[in-house]
């Protein structure tokens, strides 16, 4: 019997079945393939990355979120309406004018903050310690002074007495403790002139201008500082540059499109930021040499970008950002740039440890270290505990108008954004209606012109060719004309209006901005700088924001930098920073006025016998310093002062002498030498 032979048998399936069957085969191998190309993402990155998606959410929520504001605020200091509101208008063909009322506001509210933290004044100084230490070898010494001057009475045949004794102590240790407040004070004014030379030398003054341009306009501004960078420095030796690469402290103004942090914090020190930079392949090159940068992890991302596989983080607003502040858009990049993440927060040791940091740099696994971190993509081009003895970011943030429990407050647009949008709508009703009423209006009978007759043109003397009512009815004019109502003086009576109020709600008056003011004190000189000067006081919360939120922390910052880098003795750590922001707005006139009223009250031989020239000569100084003057070269110093009066008292005993009498008496001619003491019997 044959048998038949094994063969396969050939299955039939569905269509759907099949279908689903390939599909589900494509789909596996587009993923087997998107995993042999997208590269191992650590997880460090991993947990940045995820940061960031939170971050990113919350700020785009419309409900929670601050990313519209921040596109409203900058349309609205361009002069622009939304693609929306644009629409409405051109689909009933109005006027586009923009009235701009915020952005006057925010240069005027920005030209004072500006008056006062960008004047000759300095917000800031340094303040030495209250009750500085004498030093050992001074201590020595007075004890060295009192057991001689006790060993000479004793050899005269008079036995000291404890008293005496102590009293002596205790007027030198006085003395010597004024000579050390002294000495701490110059030490301290040196130290506040280094540091100035470099806050100027590393951009902070330029990045406080910016910061205070942004501050009345977004929700929040940002400043960040000191950040230490390796520059390259050309130095000439015998005629030779020699290119050195030298650390310098920058600070910069951070736009606040580009900065995230911790969506529940009430207090931003409190947050872990996030940053946006965008960098170049030449930037990626030059970290190539630098230490603490992952070499291996540059090199791939120059390799993924190279091959188009390195995707960027942008961000919604990215759009139309660009188009409003003029750049390139972001999703055609075809300038090259590179998306970086700066990390500044807490992570767990177990992912540091993961990523290459020793035991001793982290000892603990399960305890959360603060960090700065940069994310390209997939990879972590360097990260560092953070060098901050504070452990602090260097992220200063704060608002035009605080609100309570969120870094985010109000700007000028926030405030005044009702009252834009009443002044945008009458001055759009204004120019439709001038536009309408600036001429009469014409009605055309077609029926009744010639047929050689133009009714489209329209100039003076034309003579118009009709023809007769085919109805008979010739008493219908054929041309005739009527003029619109003109509602001008009621729409600018509305406007104006609306501009008060934006003045009340804002509390930044118009003739800050050049305006004269319409009446009352206004009209005057002198009325109108009381005026300006009422309208700075106004301001003093703001500044007190700055202060607080912004210089304070910022210099402190600078202040630890410093102290832990510094090898000159420079500074001690007992000095103070004193920011005086607020009290420069109030008192910068007041205090001159008081200082000048102060040198014509005691413009008199019985005043000027008890300040003294150097009392009198430090008025001056300070005076000078106010009007833009260097004091100290304009007065002479307190050693020249006694110079000359030593010189001056030698030529009036000279002359005493030449014409035998003696020197005359008095506190203007010898030289108070302080209080000398007798140890057997007090002060003689």
């Amino acid at each position: 019997m044959n048998t038949l032979p094994q063969r396969g048998v050939l299955r039939v399936v569905p269509p759907a079945a099949l279908d689903a069957a390939i599909k589900a085969q494509d789909e596996a191998r587009a993923a087997a393939e998107a995993a042999a190309q997208t590269p191992e993402m650590s997880n460090l990155a991993g947990f940045i990355r995820t940061q960031f998606e939170i971050m990113r959410t919350h700020r785009n929520n419309a409900q929670s979120g601050w990313s519209e504001r921040l596109l409203s605020a900058l349309r609205a200091f361009n002069g622009q309406y939304d693609a929306l509101k644009l629409a409405e208008i051109r689909k009933f063909g109005g006027s586009e004018v923009y009235a701009r009322v915020i952005a006057m506001k925010c240069r005027g509210a920005s030209s004072l903050l500006r008056d006062v933290y960008l004047a000759p004044d300095r917000p800031w100084g340094i303040q030495a310690g209250p009750d500085p230490e004498v030093p050992p070898e001074i201590m020595q010494s007075i004890q060295q002074l009192v057991q001689s001057e006790a060993g000479t009475l004793q050899v005269n045949g008079r036995p000291p007495d404890v008293a005496s004794l102590r009293d002596r102590t205790l007027q030198l240790m006085a003395a010597a403790r004024e000579a050390a407040k002294k000495k701490t004070v110059l030490q301290a004014k040196v130290a506040e002139d280094k540091v100035d030379e470099l806050l100027i030398d590393g951009g902070f003054y330029k990045a406080l201008s910016e910061f205070l341009t942004d501050l009345p306009l977004f929700p929040f501004a940002c400043i960040k500082g000191p950040v230490v960078r390796i520059v390259p420095t050309v130095a000439w030796q015998n005629g030779q540059a020699t290119v050195q690469q030298i650390p310098r402290l920058f600070w910069n103004r951070i736009s606040p499109f580009d900065i995230w942090w911790t969506p529940g914090v009430s207090d931003i020190e409190d947050a872990a930021v996030i940053e946006r930079t965008r960098v170049t392949r030449a930037d990626l090159n030059d970290l190539l040499d630098l230490p603490g940068y992952n070499t291996n992890e540059i090199r791939a991302v120059l390799d993924e970008y190279g091959r188009g596989g390195l995707h960027d983080n942008w961000d919604s607003t990215d759009a139309e950002r660009a188009v409003m502040e003029s750049r390139e858009n972001p999703n055609l990049n075809r300038s090259g740039l590179i998306s970086c993440l700066e990390y500044h927060g807490n992570v767990q040791g177990r992912m540091l440890r993961e990523y290459g940091m020793t035991e001793e740099q982290v000892p603990d696994e399960l305890r959360d270290y603060f960090v700065q971190a940069w994310l390209i993509g997939s990879h972590i081009i360097k990260a560092q505990l953070s060098p901050s003895p504070r452990k602090r970011h260097p992220y200063f943030i704060t608002s035009f108008e605080k609100v309570p429990g969120t870094p985010v407050g109000n700007g000028l647009p926030d405030i005044l954004n009702d009252i834009q949008e009443v002044a945008n709508a009458s001055l759009r009703a204004l120019v439709n209606n001038l536009s309408i009423s600036s001429g009469p209006q014409v009605v055309v009978n077609d029926d009744r012109l010639s047929p050689d007759e133009d009714g489209e043109e329209l100039y003076p003397w034309k003579r118009w060719h009709v023809q007769s009512d085919p109805m008979g009815n010739n008493s219908q004019v054929p041309v005739s004309f009527f003029q619109p109502t003109s509602n001008a003086q009621e729409l600018l009576g509305v406007y104006q209006k609306f501009n008060d109020m934006a003045d009340e709600l804002s509390a930044i008056p118009k003739y800050l901005a050049g305006a004269g003011a319409s009446g009352g004190a206004g009209r005057t000189a002198s009325g109108l700088a009381m005026l300006m000067g009422n309208a700075s006081k106004i301001l003093q919360t703001v500044a007190a924001n700055i202060d607080r939120d912004v210089l304070d922390p910022a210099l402190r910052q600078l202040f630890d930098m410093l102290l832990l880098t510094d090898q000159s003795g420079l500074l001690t750590g007992e000095e103070q920073i004193r920011v005086m922001g607020v009290n420069v707005a109030i008192q910068r006139e007041t205090q001159r006025s008081r200082q000048l009223e102060f040198l014509q009250i005691t413009a008199n031989p019985v005043d000027v016998q008890i300040v003294g020239p150097k009392g009198r000569a430090a008025v001056l100084r300070s005076v000078a310093q106010t009007i833009g003057l260097d004091g100290q070269q304009v007065v002479p110093s307190d050693d020249d002062l006694e110079k000359q009066q030593q010189q001056a008292a030698a030529m009036q005993q000279a002359a005493a002498q030449a014409q035998g009498g003696q020197a005359p008496s008095g506190g203007n001619v010898t030289q108070d030498m302080g209080p000398r003491t007798n140890i057997a019997g007090g002060a003689g």
